[in-house]
């Protein structure tokens, strides 16, 4: 018979500091806009997404309050949250802040007031740094708990969805990658409905490329809330970035439903064709692609009209994506020189194709021959 777990009553006291956390936020956005929300009612449906968080992680964490143990033991459970889940539950409650910004985003549009124009891309930025750092910590402390485990799953993806939809409504992405951050909703939804009517679901086993897809994703929209970047090719790189990721949820929806064949390692025919077609043959044709239009771009305007430093680093990164050498750190360089507002390269056929290119790179690797690639360590790493 197994042992009852018995929440520390410490433990359960922290809810009340976690809740003044997650609802802090959100009080002040009401507190600073108020006067607003009397001349512009429609600014008052701003505040649903940061309290529909706010209350989302408080439930997740009252109800797996019992979890508060190592993973893969049962007991001890520990009678405080630790400083990971704290540095977690912080990291939430700036996304709730960062969901203040979308009263003044429907009332002002996409020309947010100048004390507001570098915040939303900061909170985010800050939020990504964070979420490397409970990680870190938990590990240092030997407190990887499984409630950690599910607040960190729950604020990242509370954090995707609501800066995609500052993102979004500051003009910065396109309204369809509102797709990318509601992706997580449905998919659980869908397990709770399976299970709901004892229907078959099959555990999934951890994919590393799903996880670096969605860090791709924070990179992106971090990228984007800041003001220097070119809402087009931003654009561009939204559409490049969400297809991995759609489809990485379709493929596990298929998987859990049992809808799909795997193998042992739960690997399904997608998966396979794309370890053999798209990890083999199409870095050799970006990197190809990047190469030759490098070339181009040097030889077309690289002494004439562009600045020595920018047409240095442009060629630079160029050659190391198309030699496999730090390939990925190379074509990341390349997305933020061309999409810089202060690029010189302007939004030409080659620039649009080597943005294009570098940016599929960035989520391919380089592939097969290549030189240097310490970045797989580095995203590869579990």
């Amino acid at each position: 018979m197994d042992k009852p777990r018995i929440v520390p009553l410490r433990l359960r006291r922290q809810i009340r500091v976690t809740a003044a956390v997650s609802i802090g936020p959100w009080l002040a956005t009401i507190f600073l806009y108020w006067p607003q929300f009397q001349l512009h009612p429609a600014m008052l449906l701003g505040l649903l997404p940061g309290l529909a968080v706010a209350l989302r992680i408080i439930e997740q964490l009252s109800r797996h309050l019992a979890s508060n143990h190592r993973i893969g033991e049962e007991f001890p459970i520990f009678n405080t949250l630790g400083a990971a889940n704290w540095i977690t539950l912080l990291r939430a409650g700036a996304v709730v802040g960062l969901a203040g910004i979308l009263p003044s985003a429907i009332r002002h549009g996409p020309a947010l007031p100048e004390t507001l124009r570098w915040a939303p891309g900061i909170i985010y930025l800050g939020i990504s740094i964070a979420d490397l750092v409970d990680g870190y910590v938990a590990r240092r402390q030997r407190r990887e708990t499984v409630l950690g485990k599910r607040l960190d799953i729950e604020s990242d993806a509370a954090g995707l969805l609501v800066a995609s939809l500052v993102a979004v409504a500051l003009g910065r992405l396109p309204a369809a990658y509102l797709l990318v951050g509601l992706a997580y909703y449905p998919f659980n939804l869908g397990i709770w409905i399976r299970k709901k009517r004892t229907l078959p679901v099959i555990a999934l086993q951890p994919r590393p490329y799903a996880r670096i897809t969605a860090g791709f994703q924070m990179g992106l929209v971090t990228v984007a809330l800041l003001p220097i970047f070119n809402p087009p090719l931003l654009s561009a790189a939204s559409l490049i970035f969400m297809v991995p990721l759609l489809i990485g949820f379709l493929r596990d929806w298929l998987v859990v439903s049992g809808k799909v064949k795997t193998d042992a390692d739960q690997q399904t025919a997608l998966d396979r064709w794309a370890s053999s077609s798209m990890l083999k043959t199409m870095p050799w044709v970006l990197r190809l692609a990047i190469l030759a239009c490098g070339i181009a771009t040097l030889v077309n305007d690289g002494v004439s009209q562009t600045h020595p430093l920018w047409q240095l680093a442009h060629s630079l990164c160029c050659l190391l994506a198309g030699l496999g050498c730090m390939g990925r750190s190379a074509a990341l360089g390349l997305t933020l020189i061309l999409g810089s507002i202060w690029s010189p390269f302007g939004l030409s056929a080659i620039s649009m194709v080597i943005f294009g290119t570098s940016a599929t790179l960035m989520l391919t690797g380089t592939g097969a021959m290549s030189l240097w690639t310490p970045e797989e360590k580095v995203l590869y790493r579990r």
